[in-house]
């Protein structure tokens, strides 16, 4: 594998085993200079094992780890040209503010002035410049993980490692602190490798995500190709896509496919490659799904029957089911307090673009 530009991560054929499990099998990845990458995926997937070996807080078991165009596969982390921020902070709580901030300078030999005068400098970039002296325990959960992220970056790595940083923290301060790392993200340009196991938060910030299942990386995309075209059914639900049909091809005309769907009727969408008589799964969107008060069901149509209809704030979330048992989730947007809202037990008909269906390989056994 080439190595790239400088400040650049490279997994080549990195792997690794406790004992005999396996939790990353061998897997190549190149994070390119002041990217944004998140690995995402539920508990046990590997994501936080990928982290630890790139700081090295975690052996190889096969392959090379190459940071900044160094292989750095056999280094210790004060070696790497790299700093790791933690979910619990990690702070010392019997030293001050300043004296956590400026620690990791102290053990590379920084004279005592001048890490003084740094970390102060990032108390006030993170807006607490009248803390030096306080204490950890003395701050709010959001002050203390802000206090954790200026010391990773007051000694200059070139990429940051970020393991559910904001996991502990209630919504409205994760909402606020990811926006904060996006912006030092963007002014200081360095490489992030963000570990989350929440798909909002991994769309929200990233340049690319890294959707992780079982040690292996199930795909890489922007949050956009993700979003509207995750690649298997396991991306499609980790992501939020609930409405997963089965199908049969019966007719291909160019891009234009028609199958028919178990329990929904005839369809019709986009697919390249299809044959006739194969089976397929497609994704489909709950924001997607349109619902008439006719009954008249057709292509990419079908007549269902409202089981729930629950008021989730600007929007409308509907459990629906047709009458041979395939459930759809569907949602839609409250434009006013007019807006008509479906009744339980009412028939409607259930309806999307062909362009909405989205094909999905087969799951990796």
């Amino acid at each position: 594998m080439v190595v790239t530009s400088a400040k650049d991560v490279v997994l080549d054929g990195v792997s690794k085993r406790f004992g005999t499990v396996t939790a990353v099998h061998p897997l190549g990845l190149v994070v390119a200079r002041g990217e944004f990458l998140t690995l995402l995926g539920p508990s046990g997937c590997g994501k936080t094992t990928l982290l630890r070996m790139i700081a090295g807080l975690e052996g190889v078991s096969g392959g090379r780890i190459f940071v900044g165009g160094e292989d750095v596969t056999g280094k210790p982390p004060n070696r790497r040209d790299t700093s790791i921020m933690f979910q619990d902070y990690a702070l010392f709580p019997h030293k001050t503010l300043l004296d956590n901030i400026s620690y990791g300078l102290k053990m590379r030999g920084v004279a005592k002035l001048e890490r003084e005068a740094r970390a102060r400098e990032w108390l006030h970039r993170i807006g607490l410049p009248d803390h030096a002296a306080r204490h950890p325990h003395e701050l709010s959960g959001g002050q203390r993980q802000r206090v954790a992220l200026a010391r990773s970056l007051i000694i200059s790595p070139g990429v940051l490692l970020l393991d559910e940083p904001l996991g502990a923290l209630d919504a409205n301060l994760r909402r606020q602190l990811q926006g904060e790392l996006r912006r030092i993200h963007r002014e200081l340009g360095l490489t992030f490798i963000y570990v989350t196991h929440d798909q909002e938060e991994a769309l929200t910030m990233s340049d690319r995500i890294a959707v992780m299942r079982e040690g292996r990386v199930e795909q890489l995309a922007t949050p956009g190709e993700l979003y509207d075209r995750p690649e298997t059914e396991f991306v499609a639900r980790f992501l939020g896509v609930p409405n997963i049909l089965t199908a049969k091809i019966t007719a291909v005309s160019g891009v234009m496919v028609e199958a028919e769907a178990t329990h929904v009727g005839a369809l019709w969408f986009h697919m390249a490659d299809a044959a006739v008589g194969s089976a397929i799964a497609l994704a489909l969107r709950p924001s997607r799904i349109e619902l008439k008060r006719v009954t008249t069901a057709g292509r990419n149509a079908v007549s269902v029957t409202i089981i729930d209809a629950a008021f989730a704030g600007n929007n409308f979330r509907v459990l629906a089911r047709t009458a041979g048992g395939q459930s759809f989730t569907i949602e839609y947007e409250r434009r006013d307090s007019e807006t008509v809202v479906p009744r339980e037990g009412e028939t409607m008909l259930a309806s999307w673009n062909h362009t909405s269906l989205v094909p999905l390989k087969p799951d990796a056994p």
